[in-house]
């Protein structure tokens, strides 16, 4: 199925979120190399969320591909 212009936008835009939401859960861990203890758990925990919302968005990208999701025109 071919999307149209609107859907193929709205794709893009939540790939490239979910895309910047991954590298900015790849840069944390470089950014707390002092952390310790339970600052260590806390910054885990917000690395965690971050990749599960990238893979909620992607999922997100894959049912606008599909065509379960669409842009509706603005009123």
């Amino acid at each position: 199925m071919s999307l149209d212009k609107p859907n193929q936008e709205l794709r893009r835009e939540l790939k490239d979120i979910a895309s910047g939401l991954e590298q900015a859960a790849s840069k944390v861990p470089s950014l707390t190399k002092g952390c310790q203890g339970e600052e260590v758990t806390t910054v885990l925990k917000l690395i965690a969320k971050l990749y599960e919302d990238a893979d909620r968005l992607a999922a997100l990208a894959d049912e606008v591909k599909a065509g379960r999701i669409a842009r509706a025109k603005a009123e």
